[in-house]
């Protein structure tokens, strides 16, 4: 037996191997093929080869050894295994020769999980499964799950819809007690029934926010903006605005809405519909011919809309093509005019976006898509909620509030922005693109630049995400100093949340607001069902196309650029996939400054023109390749 000394010795051996060990902890990551990466701690990517890869799951923290190879090349040992979130997720059953598996539905994950007899559930090949990990692979490689649910077959009427809840967790049950109550505030409403409001929306919309009134006066015209004021009814921290938090947005997905607040509150007793009383958050102001704001004011009222019209309908109207009874129009529309104008020249415009209409056959798959081009209606209610939400800003600067934020360009993207200002634009060189002066002021001289590159469209690619904050900071991307919005109470808690903060101020309370914790799970959410209707729309969308031969042709434009290729968007129908670089013949390379892939006989830009026809698509995986056509 070894002494107590040499036990000692062993002992100080093994800890100075340790620590002569390239050691670290780091994230596993996943890539298109069988082998992966970790992520070190330190910012080190280290190779990660097929047969450690089948030990371990992408999002995985582990501690490896670092080697290196006859190359010089980083290379991962697993040593241990520190944590797995991976629990629940979805993926579709898979059959391969006698063994039954599961394919996760889950980013850059290439592996099929093995479903033991006893959680088979009689489950048939193709069915979409919601499953939990039962054994994971780091001992020996092998991994196990248990089927909690078989959601469906991919013959069953509105899967998809199914399948997106559960994927992305959707609530999809109200807690028992979800009634409102009376109208905390009736004693101190104002009465303006009186005011003929009209409401303009979509022909099918019922969750019906917000209504209108405009009169001409001396000095341009008095604007109200009436919003639905569903705060009034929910008391915070009730069972229903709990459960309205969690949901935090009204998720449109295709055929299925899932609703921030119950049906019979967004489209019934809260919803601003005509010839009905209701409880609304007014903001009143005056709009110079110029399209200045001016004498802005708030109140809690008690409104009664005169007419629900349609964007068609207005628009029609406005170009004498029908006629409508609304005598207001004709001020909302001259309003709407000068507050556009006001903002072109003092702020930031965004461009104009089309919107694309699908049309559900039974089993819920896309029939055909209709493009939606923006109209005069689009156009007069946007700017009366831009006004209304930027009146609010300006209101509640003094006030406890929640605002709309947007820091401008990426910090990482500056040296770019500005090979591209001194190459293009050199008129301004000065302008300090990290100040709203300077990226307003960037933004005016790509307006009037002669330059051939989409320069707009170029820096909309180096942009930071919006973000919603407790303290009043610029928006960028619409050129002002502080925003804020409230004209959808019924659909967004963020909204709801602004409207108390009003309410608070026009009775001289306190309001409370989410810390940050609570802030970050809101945007968390959010984030979470933008998700959710982006990935279902993209597989009904690739569904609708499979339809198609092989050799169809399409129209196409360029929506975004890397050194591996371009994203195009079909410009009939708003469908997105991507052209590979390695399928263009002779190499192309790639400008980061410019987002653009060329080499001596073509390139390709942003917002080119081009036709492309499908190579490779799988409408379950959300993967769709093109291949340009001469």
């Amino acid at each position: 037996m070894l002494d107590k000394n040499a036990l000692q010795q062993l002992s100080q051996l093994k800890t100075q191997i340790i620590d002569s060990k390239d050691q670290g902890d780091g994230e596993v990551r996943g890539s298109q093929r069988r082998f992966g990466f970790v992520r070190l701690d330190d910012g080190r990517d280290v190779f990660l080869a097929p047969d450690d890869m089948q030990r371990v799951f992408p999002g995985d923290r582990v501690r490896i050894n670092v080697l290196t190879d006859d190359k010089g090349k980083f290379k991962a040992e697993l040593e241990k295994l520190l944590e797995s979130p991976l629990d629940c997720f979805t993926g579709r059953y898979v059959v391969r020769g006698q063994g039954h598996f599961v394919e996760p539905d889950l980013p850059r994950f290439n592996k099929l999980l093995f479903i033991p007899p006893s959680q088979r559930k009689k489950c048939s090949e193709g069915d979409f499964l919601y499953c939990q990990v039962a054994q994971h692979p780091f001992k020996d490689g092998k991994s196990q799950v248990k089927v909690l649910e078989n959601i469906g077959s991919p013959d069953t009427a509105g899967i998809e819809g199914k399948y997106t809840q559960r994927k992305f967790k959707l609530p999809r049950d109200w807690p028992k007690d979800c009634s409102i109550g009376g109208d905390l505030r009736a004693d101190s409403r104002k009465d303006l029934r009186d005011i003929p409001f009209v409401t303009i929306d979509s022909a099918e919309t019922r969750d019906i926010d917000d209504a209108l009134w405009a009169q001409a006066n001396d000095n341009g015209w008095e604007l109200h903006i009436a919003v639905a004021d569903p705060g009034a009814f929910i008391r915070p921290g009730s069972a229903l605005d709990r459960a309205a938090q969690q949901r935090a947005n009204t998720v449109y997905l295709p055929g299925f809405t899932q609703t921030m607040l119950p049906n019979p509150i967004s489209q019934g007793s809260c919803s601003l519909v005509a010839d009905e009383d209701r409880c609304a958050i007014v903001c009143t102001l005056q709009v110079s011919t110029e399209g200045e704001i001016s004498d802005i004011q708030f109140s809690e009222a008690l409104i009664r809309s005169k007419a629900k019209l349609s964007y068609s309908d207005v628009h029609a109207h406005l170009h004498n093509e029908m006629e409508l009874d609304q005598a207001c129009l004709k001020d909302l529309h001259a309003a709407s005019v000068a507050l556009k104008k006001y903002r072109s020249e003092h702020h930031i415009i965004m461009p104009e976006q089309p919107d694309f209409y699908f049309q559900l056959n039974e089993q819920r798959k896309i029939e055909s898509i209709t493009k939606i081009e923006r109209n005069d209606a689009h156009r007069l209610v946007e700017e009366c909620m831009l006004a209304a939400n930027r009146s609010a800003a300006i209101w509640l600067a003094d006030a406890p509030a929640l605002f709309v934020c947007h820091a401008g360009l990426r910090e990482d993207r500056y040296d770019n922005v500005r090979t591209v200002i001194s190459k293009e634009i050199p008129s301004a060189a000065d302008c300090d693109i990290a100040t709203l002066a300077g990226y307003k002021a960037l933004i005016k001289a790509c307006e009037s630049s002669e330059s051939p590159l989409p320069l707009r469209s170029i820096f909309a690619r180096m942009l930071q995400p919006g973000d919603i904050s407790i303290q009043a900071k610029p928006h960028f991307g619409l050129g002002l100093e502080r925003y804020t919005t409230f004209t959808s109470p019924l659909r967004k808690y963020s909204d709801l949340l602004v409207q108390r903060c009003i309410r608070a101020k026009l009775n001289n309370e306190t309001p409370i607001l989410p810390n940050e914790d609570e802030l970050n799970t809101l945007l968390e959410a959010i984030r979470n069902g933008r998700q959710a209707s982006k990935q279902m729309e993209q597989w009904l969308q690739y569904q609708y196309l499979a339809r198609n031969t092989s050799d169809t042709v399409y129209d196409a434009r360029i929506a975004h650029v890397n050194g591996g290729g371009f994203t195009v968007e079909l410009l009939d129908t708003g469908i997105s996939g991507f052209v590979e670089a390695r399928t263009i013949p002779e190499k192309l390379s790639f400008d980061a400054d410019t987002l653009r892939l060329y080499n001596d006989k073509q390139s390709f830009q942003l917002d080119q023109l081009l036709k492309v026809k499908t190579s490779e698509l799988d409408d379950f995986q959300r993967k769709l390749m093109f291949l340009l056509v001469d």
